[in-house]
């Protein structure tokens, strides 16, 4: 017997079941499946959409080498005393530092010098450059001389796999670094390592005192999420082109690295703390999509025409919008972004203060959340009921979404919902699953029950019929499974199949013992009268058939089933009054004929027949079985539907087991006891006269 306040097995199993749900998440939490990872990187994208954009600030301004200026100044790339002039224009407007996203990594084919060099080479001709200051005959020391009076930031690209010709590290400008709470550089070495890069020519990287890598990798999905502030090159670190630049504008010459127990946590430079991952990697907070920042057109700063107050104090990069020129990157709010402005969103969330971060604790308290969120669902699910069940469900789906944005939305923290809400899903779906189960066995458990007390009910009404008639229970138990064989045996013919699916012939099984139940209403004189019923009698006794009919139709509407064609009720209304109806229309007690007689009720009424033809009667010995086979044969088309007469030759041989196995226990008592008249209320003995 079960103790109060201990679960049951079944509460047992449906606890266990919720407590696995929540291990196989917490290891798929930690094992972070490539398919889970690139949803939850959809989920971010949705949140980091929905985000409000920062307040406006100081932002960079953009200098573009649009279609416009190179319809007026010509093809890229452009000669490099070009690129000078325009330089030196933003270094006269005031720009606060000058970041390049183009390199120069060969020297410029169209100086002076070196058209001399190939005319010489190819044409045998001279070209006198005499007369001609310096600079002026080679564009790269004219862009040199420029680029060493400004402040200028280069930018270069690095690369994973080892070229024939490695750049030479003094081309490139690493940062001093200060390391925090832990001596040595050991606490860096997650950050991506280059093997080699692809430079500016030397007089350029000699002129500057700045410059940074171009180059970031999307996310798995090609997405650009985040960017690495850092990178090491043969043992030394190297910044990105827009945290040189903005180092650039702050007098700046290195950072500090916080790095905690966990690994790299946050770059330190001036009074702002950058937050990002062990490999240095910076979650951009987009401001909005493409062409979100301030653009100038190149031709309109060489040709004079940008005011100097657009360009005086501000960082400035030097980019391309043009076709075929612009490299663009797929971000959460822009499928095509322009990389230049990947550069100006992080000087703006540097220079702004506008950060998202994935802290290094945020996997932990994840995984701590998920736990717990896993045991708090499984011990509410299992006992709540379904309404409460889907509250909470919807209830933690919201809460969970919506705490993740809030916290992302104040905090700029983000914490993934995805593993959270799937816990809550599947946890929902196995437990409500495993409890419609238990409640599913409990309906089947009550239904077994209370068809059994159907069938005690219909047996005990039998039973009361039988006080009053000679007939045996053997009786009613072999016509109900006669009535059964012959269903199951026309549920395969295509003119019956449609009416006769299981539950209906449970039905006709369960509602036959009732056929004769209106004899309880006819009278003792007739119903035990031992011989013949005079024309009269025999009228009275055919209204047995309506009698039965009329009661069960009264039981019927008090269970206000009348509407239910599967009402077992119904069926045994039909079977009560239509079982003596013939298919020639002479039977009664409405001389129904064909297929106006219910289905039912022309099962009823071969089964009836068999029986009383094999059983003995006061007026007849028993018939044997070959004998009944032929009688009922010679009735086919008349008393009986064509059709069920060859289900019933097709399966003679079930009915003659039926008959032993439910055969009377004194098989001579009808003719022994003076058998009642009521046997011969249309029971085929006029067939076997």
């Amino acid at each position: 017997m079960k103790s109060p306040g201990r679960p049951s097995r079944w509460q047992g199993v449906v606890l266990l079941s919720g407590f696995l749900v929540t291990l196989l998440f917490s290891l798929a939490s930690i094992s972070q499946p490539h398919f889970l990872s690139l949803v939850g990187l959809k989920v971010y994208d949705s949140m980091v959409r929905s985000l409000p954009r920062g307040e406006p600030g100081s932002r960079p301004v953009i200098v573009d080498l649009d279609e416009k200026s190179l319809a007026a100044f010509g093809q890229w790339p452009w000669p490099r005393y070009r690129v000078a002039l325009l330089l030196d224009k933003l270094r006269q407007m005031g720009a606060r530092a000058v970041g390049l996203d183009i390199i120069f990594a060969e020297a410029d084919r169209t100086s002076l010098h070196i058209l001399q060099q190939e005319l010489e080479r190819d044409l045998h001709v001279k070209l006198s450059l005499a007369g001609l200051p310096r600079p002026i005959p080679d564009n790269d020391l004219a862009l040199a001389e420029v680029l060493r009076k400004g402040p200028f930031v280069l930018g270069y690209k690095f690369s994973f796999e080892k070229s024939k010709v490695s750049a030479k590290e003094d081309l490139l400008h690493p940062l001093a670094v200060v390391f925090r709470r832990q001596s040595g550089p050991a606490g860096s070495d997650s950050l991506f390592t280059a093997r080699d890069a692809t430079t500016d020519i030397r007089v350029f990287t000699e002129a500057v005192a700045a410059s940074g890598f171009v180059n970031y990798a999307a996310d798995a999905d090609g997405v650009l999420r985040r960017v690495p502030l850092l990178m090491r090159y043969r043992d030394r670190i190297y910044p990105g082109l827009a945290l040189a630049t903005v180092m650039k504008a702050w007098g700046l010459k290195g950072v500090t690295l916080d790095i905690p127990a966990g690994g790299l946590a946050a770059v330190l430079i001036n009074d702002r703390r950058l937050p990002v991952d062990p490999q240095s990697r910076l979650l951009l907070a987009y401001q909005g999509r493409g062409h979100f920042f301030e653009y100038l057109s190149a031709a309109d700063v060489l040709n004079d025409a940008v005011p100097g107050e657009r360009v005086a104090g501000r960082i400035v990069l030097v980019g391309t919008s043009a076709a075929g020129l612009m490299d663009s990157h797929p971000t959460p709010l822009d499928p095509v972004y322009p990389g230049v402005e990947v550069h100006a969103t992080i000087i703006d969330n540097i220079i702004n203060g506008h950060f998202l971060a994935r802290p290094l604790w945020a996997a932990g308290f994840e995984l701590a959340a998920l736990i717990g969120l896993g045991c708090l669902s499984t011990l509410l699910l299992a006992r709540a009921n379904a309404l409460v069940s889907v509250g909470f469900l919807f209830a933690g789906l919201a809460g969970l979404w919506y705490g993740s944005f809030f916290l992302l939305r104040q905090q700029g923290i983000f914490v993934d919902p995805l593993y959270g809400m799937l816990l809550l899903g599947v946890n929902f779906a196995v437990l409500s699953l495993l409890k419609f189960r238990r409640e599913e066995r409990k309906v089947r458990k009550r239904t077994r029950e209370l068809l059994l007390a159907q069938d005690t009910t219909i047996l005990s009404l039998t039973a009361l019929a039988e006080t009053r008639d000679n007939e045996t229970g053997g009786h009613i138990q072999r016509t109900r499974h006669y009535v059964r064989v012959l269903a199951e045996h026309l549920a395969g013919h295509p003119r019956f199949s449609k009416h006769l699916d299981n539950d209906t012939i449970e039905m006709f099984f369960r509602s036959a013992p009732l056929h004769d139940i209106g004899k309880v209403g006819v009278a003792d004189r007739i119903l035990l009268k031992p011989g013949r019923l005079s024309v009269e009698e025999f009228a009275l006794m055919k209204e047995h058939a309506r009698l039965g009919h009329d009661t069960l139709v009264k039981a019927e509407s008090l269970l206000q089933d009348g509407n239910n064609g599967h009402s077992f009720l119904r069926q045994a209304r039909e079977i009560a009054y239509s079982h003596h109806e013939k298919w020639d229309g002479t039977g009664y007690p409405l001389g129904l004929k064909g297929d106006a007689i219910p289905l039912a009720g022309r099962l009823m009424a071969l089964a009836d027949v068999y029986d009383a033809l094999i059983s003995a009667r006061c007026y007849k010995p028993p018939f044997s079985h070959a004998e009944a086979l032929e009688i009922i044969s010679k009735g086919r088309g008349s008393h009986f539907d064509p059709d069920v007469v060859d289900a019933f030759l097709a399966v003679a041989e079930s009915f003659q087991l039926i008959a032993r196995r439910f055969a009377d226990d004194e098989p001579g008592r009808h003719a022994a006891d003076g058998s009642s008249a009521a046997g011969r209320a249309g029971d085929g003995a006029d067939l076997a006269q």
